[in-house]
C-alpha cells in the first residue's frame, strides 16, 4: 500500500496539539489506502487496532443473516472508528467499507502499549480522546438509535391497541423515521410496510366477511323456507287415529333431508323420509322440488310405488345438476293396520313392538329417486300390530360419527331400544334421537338426522 500524504495536523490537534508530537504520532502509525468498495474489515474480524480517517468516507454495515445489509454511519476525514480494539481484543461488531477512494492511519493495540512506556504524556492524551468519543457514541446511541427506536415501539403498541386503523397512533413517527437509511429506517420502514399490508388484509377480510355473512343470511332463510315444507302438528281428532312423531336436525343452515306425515282423502295416513345427495344450498333446492311434488302427488295416487314413479319421472326431467333422493314412502290404513311402501335407495324401515324389538322390514330397493327416468319401485305390505311402531329414518342416524369417526350404526338402534316399554312414538323418537347426539358428543354433525316414527293406536 502507499502512504499516504503527510498526516494534516488537523487531524491530531484533539489529543496532540505540539507539532513536535504529532512528529512523534508518525512513528506509531501505519498507512492504510482503500480503494471504492474495498471493506476495511468484516463483521467477525479480530480486532487488533484503531484507524483515523485522513480522506474519503467509510460507511459502517451491519449484515444480519435473512435480513440483508443495513447502513449504521458515515464517517469522514479527522473521525476515529475501532478504538475499543485497543482495550479488549474480540471481533469486530460490524462491516466498514469505502465509498470512494479513502486513506487512513492504523494504530494497533501492540504499538500502544510500547507508546505507553516510551511517551505516555501521548498515551495519557490518546486514551482520554478516546473516553470523549465512546462519550460522544453513547450520546449517537441514544439520540440517534434508542430514542428514534423506543419511539417506533410505541408507535406499534399503538397500532395494535387501535385495532390497526388510520388513527389512534403515532404513524408520523414512523413515517419519519422510515426515510433514514440505517437500521432504524429499517425497521420503520418494515412498521410501515407491516401497516399497508395489514390494512390491505383487514379490507380484503372485512369484503369476505360481508359476503359471507350475506350467504349465511340467505342459507338461514332457506332454511326458514325450507322449515316450512315441513307438515305441521296433527290435530286432536287426528292423533287420536295414529300417533305420528318426527325429528330433523340439519348438519348446516339448509339441508337435504325431508319428511313429510298428512291424512289422504281416502283416510290413510302418508308418510315419507327423503334424502338428497349433497349438502348446502343446492341440496336444499333439489329437496323441495322433491318435497313440493311429492306433497301434490300423494292425494292422487293410491299406491307408493306409482307415486314414487312419478315423483321420479318429475325429478329426472329437472335435475340438470346430475343429484338424486333416496326415499321411502309409506301408505299406513288405521283402520286394518296394513302398510305399503315403496324405497328408493334408502335405509330399510322397521317395526318396533311394544317392547322395544326390532325388526327390519326387507325388501327390494331401487335406484335413487332423479337417476333413471324409467325406474320402478315395487309396492311392499305388512300388518302393523296394536302398539307397534314403524321407524323410518335417514342415513343420518346410523352414519352419524363420534370424534374417533366410529358410526353409531344400525346395530345401536336396536340396542338403544330394546327392553323399553314405548306406550307413544315420541318416546321411540326421543330415545334413538338421544342415543345418537350421546354418540356423536362433541364432534360436529357430519350429515343431516331425519327419524318419524309411527305407532298405531289400538
Amino acid at each position: 500500500m502507499t502512504p499516504p500524504a503527510p498526516l494534516p495536523s488537523a487531524s491530531l490537534a484533539a489529543f496532540a496539539p505540539d507539532e513536535a508530537d504529532q512528529r512523534v504520532w508518525m512513528d506509531y502509525l501505519d498507512a492504510v489506502s482503500l480503494v471504492p468498495g474495498e471493506a476495511l474489515f468484516h463483521a467477525s474480524d479480530t480486532a487488533d487496532a484503531m484507524f483515523l480517517i485522513e480522506f474519503g468516507t467509510l460507511v459502517v454495515v451491519l449484515e444480519v443473516e435473512g435480513a440483508g445489509r443495513s447502513e449504521l454511519r458515515r464517517l469522514g476525514a479527522g473521525q476515529f472508528l475501532g478504538e475499543m480494539a485497543l482495550y479488549r481484543s474480540g471481533s469486530r461488531t460490524a462491516t466498514v467499507e469505502a465509498v470512494g477512494p479513502v486513506t487512513l492511519w492504523r494504530l494497533t493495540a501492540e504499538k500502544l502499549r510500547a507508546m505507553e512506556s516510551r511517551h505516555p504524556h501521548l498515551a495519557i492524551a490518546l486514551h482520554r480522546h478516546v473516553a470523549s468519543l465512546l462519550s460522544e457514541r453513547v450520546r449517537f446511541s441514544n439520540r440517534e438509535l434508542k430514542e428514534p427506536l423506543a419511539r417506533l415501539a410505541h408507535a406499534l403498541r399503538g397500532l395494535a391497541t387501535s385495532d390497526f386503523s388510520d388513527t389512534g397512533w403515532d404513524r408520523a413517527s414512523v413515517v419519519k423515521e422510515a426515510q433514514r437509511s440505517d437500521e432504524v429506517g429499517s425497521v420503520a420502514q418494515a412498521t410501515e410496510f407491516l401497516f399497508k399490508h395489514l390494512q390491505q388484509h383487514i379490507t380484503a377480510l372485512q369484503q369476505q366477511t360481508a359476503a359471507r355473512e350475506a350467504i349465511e343470511s340467505e342459507l338461514r332463510i332457506a332454511g326458514e323456507i325450507q322449515s316450512s315444507f315441513l307438515p305441521p302438528p296433527l290435530s286432536v281428532a287426528e292423533r287420536q287415529r295414529v300417533d305420528f312423531s318426527a325429528f330433523i336436525k340439519p348438519a348446516r343452515e339448509a339441508g337435504g333431508d325431508l319428511y313429510d306425515g298428512f291424512f289422504l282423502p281416502d283416510g290413510r295416513f302418508f308418510t315419507l323420509v327423503g334424502d338428497v345427495s349433497g349438502k348446502g344450498v343446492s341440496a336444499a333446492v333439489f329437496m323441495a322440488l322433491a318435497a313440493m311434488a311429492v306433497r301434490t302427488l300423494a292425494p292422487k295416487v293410491t299406491d307408493p310405488g306409482a307415486l314414487l314413479a312419478q315423483v321420479n319421472r318429475l325429478l329426472c326431467e329437472r335435475n340438470e345438476t346430475m343429484q338424486f333422493v333416496t326415499a321411502c314412502a309409506v301408505f299406513f290404513d288405521p283402520a286394518t293396520g296394513e302398510l305399503t311402501w315403496a324405497n328408493a335407495g334408502h335405509p330399510l324401515a322397521a317395526v318396533i313392538s311394544a317392547s322395544g324389538v326390532l325388526t327390519w322390514l326387507e325388501g327390494p330397493r331401487a335406484a335413487p329417486l332423479g337417476v333413471f327416468e324409467e325406474t320402478a319401485f315395487a309396492t311392499q305390505r305388512h300388518t302393523l300390530a296394536a302398539n307397534e311402531t314403524l321407524l323410518v329414518y335417514s342415513d343420518g342416524v346410523s352414519e352419524a360419527m363420534d370424534a374417533q369417526s366410529t358410526l353409531f350404526g344400525s346395530d345401536r338402534i336396536q340396542q338403544c331400544l330394546a327392553g323399553s316399554t314405548l306406550t307413544a312414538s315420541s318416546q321411540t323418537v326421543e330415545r334413538i334421537v338421544g342415543a345418537v347426539l350421546a354418540h356423536q358428543a362433541e364432534a360436529p354433525q357430519a350429515d343431516d338426522i331425519t327419524l318419524v316414527a309411527l305407532r298405531r293406536v289400538p
